[in-house]
């Protein structure tokens, strides 16, 4: 009896194709504390063995005193990052189970990352021939229909052009990430003799200059005045205001002009213009939109987002969630997942029925594609022990899966123009006639209804009085989270899978900060910084340039050999500029550097004698602490979490009036607190 290894991503994707291909229940052991599998599967014996994601890593292969480096290779993850450290007991569970296998199948996530995961195990673990013999599932949910089926239409051979883009692609990250870090730490050290870990990143740093430009344009914004003006009029015991047609006035002598022409004099309905249109049904989500979508409804991070909708593609509940594609393809049984839904609970059950009534089963679907997956939807599998994200999340996307299938939704607006003293004023109304898909998406629809009473052209209003307001000319919004992934999207810049990860580094970099996104002074120097000497280090157009060259070793159009040749050629000529001009470079991020760790460190007023709280770290425990800079004079201080990093949030608690921080640790979501532990509000749950 032969003896096959099927190579799994993640220990819960193992669980779950294990029971879909096994006959029966499948057997379960543990190596070390690695779960695996047994069963006979089609005459052999099959073990299903999981890795813990990339089990290899790139690592430099002697040490990087100087730039440009490029002898890099891939080793056991905890070699080359102490966090790793489990990977090596997998490492040798998967040595020790692969031993005697005839045969090798590629179960983990059909993308490029995983696609290299599993090569990378196939090549290092179980050696070259493996690699040559291996098959591939693939397949886009873990349901056991969906797997028994990718089992039953095995690729004949591993997906080499997959592997081939994200080993290049890992390559790229690491001579480009590594390089230029290292320019920078070593510019400041030989320019101020002191050693500074900066970062930068072939994706990041042409994000952080999207950032820094934004920035740039509100630094830069000067606000100017303007004056509206509207007549306050009574509808039915209701107070509305109707605007002035012409809206802003940026002349206080035309605004008033206009109130005293106004004010005092009958008003009436010179017009009433009623536009009818439809609103389409959305495009199935793809993991963008539904990033962009969960942080304006729950303000989730997009990284959050990702996490959480890992967690339910694990759990069989959706489709694999890192995808481009706007599509839904017929294969996947429309009608049977929504049958199933309709299981789940009477509300989706009365959608589906719904549904079911109209003439044709056919989403709306968008432009984009996707050549490995399509588009998220729920699979109809029932869930169990949802945490509220994920709840929430899950039912975010199955009303959008019944939404795309809707009738698109007629709304009605109306625009009643309003004359009193000769001067012109516009009411505005909205409401929706027929609800079409929105009654599928709920409270996600975001679409407010205006209910003006019936108004006929002639009719005389009770005007309450007329109103001259100044304001102030807004500058630009700042990025949120979400906004900015979205923009990386749309320039071309990072991957469906790495554009939340690479936003959340540059909050942990101290480059970036706050839930509208403020470009830190160091960001904003380093950026400078690079733009004043080293502009291409900054360029999303050479970063989009490369996404399109990942793209062609994809599709077969180039190799992967060609991409890395082209990037270090590049990359050399970039850094040849650079090392000109280390000392001036060196000098000004030195001293931002300085002065950003100060601002760090400064958490607030100490409320007993209002003194600096600064964070320092203790001589003899190593543990970080906030204590008064009036010390010994004040020998108030506070205990701080020991992990993540801490930011001050320029407030004070509303309960004790302690400083407020935000904490941020890596794929966790930020939280905020108070300095004071023994602060009542802690007690009660409320935060202040």
């Amino acid at each position: 009896m032969g003896k096959a290894l099927i190579v799994c991503e993640k220990p819960a994707a193992a669980a779950k194709i294990a029971e879909a291909l096994a006959k029966g229940k499948p057997e379960q052991g543990q190596l070390n504390g690695v779960p695996y599998y047994e069963f006979d599967l089609d005459g052999r014996r099959a073990i299903v063995v999981p890795a813990l994601g990339h089990l290899y890593a790139l690592k430099n292969l002697r040490p990087m005193h100087d730039y440009p480096f490029y002898d890099v290779d891939w080793v056991p993850a905890h070699l080359a990052d102490r966090r790793a450290k489990r990977a090596g007991v997998f490492i040798e569970a998967i040595s020790e189970l692969s031993k005697e296998a005839t045969e090798f199948i590629s179960a983990c996530d059909y993308d490029v990352e995983g696609s290299v995961i599993a090569a990378n195990i196939l090549r290092y673990i179980c050696g070259e021939e493996a690699l040559k013999k291996a098959r591939r599932m693939k397949f886009s949910t873990l349901t056991a229909e969906d797997l028994r089926r990718a089992y039953e239409q095995l690729m004949p051979r591993l997906d080499y052009e997959q592997i081939e883009a994200g080993v290049a692609r890992h390559m790229l990250d690491w001579f480009w990430g590594m390089n230029i870090s290292l320019a920078m730490s070593m510019a400041v050290k030989r320019a101020e003799q002191c050693y500074v870990k900066l970062s930068a990143g072939r994706v990041q740093t042409p994000t952080l200059r999207i950032l820094a430009d934004r920035e740039r344009e509100i630094r830069a914004f000067k606000p100017e005045p303007f004056w509206v003006v509207g007549l306050v009029i009574e509808l039915d015991g209701t107070e509305v205001v109707a605007d002035h047609v012409s809206g802003r006035f940026f002349e206080r002598s035309e605004a008033e002009r206009v109130l005293a022409a106004s004010r005092g004099k009958p008003a009436k309905v010179s017009s009433i213009q009623v536009h009818r249109h439809r609103r389409l049904p959305p495009t199935p989500f793809n993991l963008g939109d539904l990033q962009m979508e969960a942080h304006r409804c729950f303000g989730y991070p997009p990284l959050r987002t990702q996490q959480i909708a890992q967690e339910l593609y694990l759990a069989a509940l959706i489709s694999y969630p890192r995808t481009d594609s706007q599509k839904l393809p017929a294969s996947i049984d429309y009608r049977r997942i929504m049958e199933q839904l309709g299981s789940i609970s009477p509300e989706y059950r009365e959608m589906a029925e719904e549904i079911f009534s109209l003439p044709e089963l056919k989403p709306n679907e968008g432009k984009k594609t996707d050549p490995a997956h399509p588009a998220i939807y729920p699979t109809g599998q029932k869930p169990e022990n949802l945490s509220g994200p994920q709840r929430k999340l899950y039912d975010l996307i199955v009303r959008r899966f019944f939404s795309v299938f809707g009738n698109p939704a007629l709304l009605e607006s109306l625009r009643v123009e309003v004359e009193a003293g000769g001067e012109k004023f516009v009411l505005r109304g909205r409401r929706i006639l027929d609800q079409g898909w929105l009654k599928f998406y709920g409270d996600y629809g975001g679409t407010e209804e205006i209910t003006l009473p019936d108004l006929q052209e002639g009719q005389p209003l009770v005007v309450k009085e007329v109103r001259m307001e100044e304001k102030r000319t807004q500058p630009p919004s700042r990025y949120s989270p979400a906004s900015i992934v979205k923009k990386m999207e749309e320039v071309g810049i990072g991957t469906k899978g790495t554009r939340a990860q690479i936003v959340q580094s540059l909050y942990e970099r101290g480059y970036i900060t706050g839930r509208q996104i403020t470009v830190t002074d160091l960001g904003m120097q380093v950026i400078d910084s690079l733009i004043e000497y080293c502009p291409e280090i900054t360029s999303e157009e050479l970063t989009a340039a490369f996404e399109r060259e990942m793209e062609a070793i994809l599709e077969g159009r180039v190799t992967k050999e060609k991409v890395l040749e082209r990037a270090r050629a590049e990359l050399d000529r970039i850094l040849s500029k650079f090392r000109q001009h280390q000392l001036e470079i060196g000098k000004k991020l030195a001293e931002s550097y300085r002065a950003a760790r100060v601002r760090q460190r400064r958490l607030g007023r100490c409320p007993s004698c209002g003194g600096d709280l600064m964070m320092i770290v203790s001589r003899t425990t190593r543990k970080r602490f906030a204590g008064c800079s009036n010390y010994p004079g004040c020998t108030n201080s506070f205990p701080l979490p020991q992990s993540g990093m801490i930011l001050p949030l320029g407030e004070n608690c509303k309960v004790c009036g302690a400083p407020m921080v935000q904490v941020n640790n890596a794929g966790s979501r930020p939280y905020r607190m108070c300095l004071d532990p023994k602060c009542p509000s802690k007690k009660a749950g409320n935060l202040g």
